[in-house]
């Protein structure tokens, strides 16, 4: 069977994705999976920078506004739901281009994600009641016991990295560092994948002026239109950086200035942490944007592209 070309594009927060996207989908008729595991949430619009309804009315996306903030969703659940479209679109004649910056949801979906399925909850839960009976440090302990490689992987604090692993080796009876290198792309897509970069300077000058633009487009009156609907600290979705910073407004504890001032240094280590991640995690080139010739190069690159199809 012919393989499905997919082009990927990926990039940290505020690099320029979506204008690009956008241009590329228009000019060679690709429809937009958005890899993006903030903006699957409905009512968090202009916290998580989603494409407007007109930009949707333009280029149909999928992955945006699928689930309520109460509810969790894996990278696991994101890789059996993107390549399912991506094989409806192949039997319909479209294509699909992946786009957004949450490096684990292509990962998994690059690697295989039949190999690493959801999570027992029931197991997970055990796991949970222990960690808060022992502590972090002694389930990591545990994991370094069982998977020495993927517990010099994950910091000893991160207990939501280290319980999923347990949970791996557990359900599986092999540890999850074994797991992931037996991963393997599925056999009938082929990932064309780039990461979009830009100076760092830059690249935090443009996120810091995006928040900027989102606290203009009411984003404390958004979060409390969540807040007005039940939605709190404990929902998958309110975690998100933009979100969780505004709660300490809510409760007094710091201004509105200040709760902006900590969503741009927070949305910049956030960046930091999606760059390290493609440089490490993903086996591709990338695309240096600068400001003075960031349209030159979006036009050029929208021309390579065409030679993916």
């Amino acid at each position: 069977m012919e393989k499905i070309i997919v082009p990927v594009i990926l990039g940290p927060t505020a690099v320029g994705k979506t204008s690009f996207v956008l241009r590329a989908a228009e000019a060679f008729g690709y429809e937009v999976v958005s890899c993006d595991s903030r903006q699957v949430y409905r009512h968090m619009d202009v916290g998580t920078a989603k494409p407007s309804l007109a930009e949707r009315e333009r280029v149909k996306h999928w992955m945006i506004d699928i689930l309520e903030p109460t509810e969790p969703y894996s990278a696991f659940a994101f890789a059996d739901d993107a390549l399912r479209i991506i094989r409806d679109a192949r039997e319909s004649g479209k294509k699909i281009l992946i786009c957004g910056g949450t490096g684990l949801y292509y990962y998994i979906m690059l690697e295989g994600a039949d190999r690493l399925d959801e999570a027992d909850m029931e197991l997970r839960g055990r796991l949970q009641a222990e960690a808060d009976e022992r502590g972090a440090a002694r389930m990591h302990e545990r994991l370094a016991e069982v998977d020495p490689e993927a517990a010099s992987k994950i910091h000893p604090n991160n207990l939501r990295r280290v319980l999923r692993a347990l949970d791996i080796f557990y359900r599986k009876g092999v540890p999850l560092s074994v797991l992931q290198k037996e991963g393997r792309q599925p056999e009938d897509v082929d990932f064309r994948a780039v990461v979009i970069n830009r100076p760092r300077d830059v690249l935090y000058g443009r996120i810091n002026r995006r928040v900027d633009e989102m606290i203009e487009a009411g984003l404390w009156e958004e979060f409390l239109r969540l807040r007005a609907m039940g939605y709190d600290e404990r929902c998958p979705g309110m975690v998100c950086v933009g979100y969780r910073e505004l709660f300490g407004v809510e409760r007094g504890e710091v201004g509105i200035d200040m709760a902006v001032e900590l969503i741009k240094r927070n949305t910049r280590h956030y960046a930091k942490r999606q760059m390290t991640w493609f440089r490490n995690k993903t086996k591709c080139g990338s695309v240096d944007v600068t400001d003075e010739y960031g349209d030159f190069l979006m036009d050029w690159f929208a021309k390579q592209i065409i030679t993916f199809s």
